[in-house]
């Protein structure tokens, strides 16, 4: 046996309605997403070259320049990072070395 609904004083319009099932299916094509996000690159690419004219040679080099300098910032950093742990490790093994041979000082 069912509940008896109790009657609403106010009407809310939208919300007194059945809810409505809304689906839109979706597809993912890898290959039409790589292909739209290559051919934005070399719009981008046109219309620089278009842009800079005679210059362009310069800003690609300068672009490529850029981007191999930001790679070796990057690689110095991971080997500045490392360089710090292995001196640390070195100077705790330092000190566990002297602190076992000179027990007696402590």
């Amino acid at each position: 046996m069912r509940i008896p609904r109790i009657p609403s004083l106010f009407k809310l319009g939208k919300y007194n309605q059945p809810r409505k099932f809304n689906y839109h299916p979706r597809y993912y094509d890898e290959q039409k997403e790589r292909l739209e996000k290559r051919r934005k690159e070399i719009e981008r690419e046109l219309e620089t070259e278009k842009r800079l004219g005679k210059n362009y040679e310069a800003h690609l080099r300068e672009s490529i320049h850029n981007s191999w300098a930001r790679r070796e910032t990057r690689r110095q950093n991971r080997n500045a990072g490392r360089r710090l742990l292995l001196i640390l490790a070195a100077l705790i093994i330092l000190l566990y070395i002297l602190y076992s041979k000179f027990d007696f000082l402590l």
